[in-house]
């Protein structure tokens, strides 16, 4: 019976974790380049029934069956799918169509982000929303007076004139980076580097892959879920409190 409350409030603090993670999903649904996480449950480890008896006068510890101790969230997973590309006819408005990440300088050092609304600060470095410089293959990308447009390759143009290139970073396994804030992420001590084979669509932003209608349906099972639980919680506690204040009563 106390067996019974400990998987309930197992199953409980999963789905809370679920929900937690659906939301953070919701509330990133217009944010640009997002990617959005999915909870991975697994099951607690099984433990064998043991018959503990006699049979004859000789010792029989048959085992009769196995017992599960609930769930626990394994790991949570970023899906790198795709998401829309929405038009902006902004020259600076830049998405990726394909696998790969521009790269930002950031004081936490180098970062990686699909989000592609870059402009030109005050000393007409390109640079990201929050103010990071967008790096090329040689550096941090500082552009003169003039028309700027980015080509498929990532080839920056200021007129007709290439400036340089920027540098897009691709990933063997994109398992390995880890969501920094911002929608940057940071590469893993394990991560390594693959051969950019994107395209670089100008005037272009990608948005964030959620599905709205998808997670809000997630939701809803996960608080399903949670309420089962919880009512499994409130049956074995009506049943302990039958168990010491009736049963176990002298009359």
């Amino acid at each position: 019976m106390i067996r019974g409350l400990y998987t309930a409030a197992s199953g409980m603090m999963v789905e809370a974790a679920r929900q937690e993670q659906i939301t953070n999903n919701l509330s990133n649904s217009e944010t640009v380049g997002f990617k959005k996480d999915l909870a991975l449950q697994q099951a607690r480890p099984e433990y064998q029934v043991v018959r503990v008896g006699s049979v004859s006068g000789v010792q029989d510890n048959k085992v009769v069956g196995s017992l599960g101790m609930g769930s626990l969230i394994d790991k949570i997973y970023t899906s790198y799918e795709q998401g829309a590309l929405l038009q902006t006819d902004r020259n600076l408005d830049l998405a990726i169509s394909g696998e790969g990440f521009f790269t930002v300088e950031t004081p936490q050092g180098v970062r990686y982000t699909r989000n592609g609304s870059f402009s030109l600060d005050s000393e007409r470095f390109l640079v990201t929303a929050q103010g990071f410089r967008v790096l090329g293959e040689n550096g941090p990308l500082q552009l003169g007076e003039g028309d700027v447009r980015v080509d498929e390759a990532g080839m920056v143009f200021l007129g007709e004139v290439p400036q340089a290139r920027l540098r897009l970073t691709g990933f063997t396994d994109n398992s390995q980076l880890r969501k920094a804030g911002d929608s940057l992420f940071a590469a893993g001590e394990n991560a390594e580097g693959a051969p950019f084979n994107g395209q670089i669509k100008s005037g272009l932003l990608e948005s964030s892959n959620v599905d709205v209608l998808q997670e809000m349906v997630r939701m809803l099972a996960a608080m399903r879920a949670y309420e089962t639980n919880q009512r499994a919680i409130q049956a074995h506690d009506d049943m302990l409190g039958k168990a010491v204040n009736e049963v176990g009563s002298l009359r």
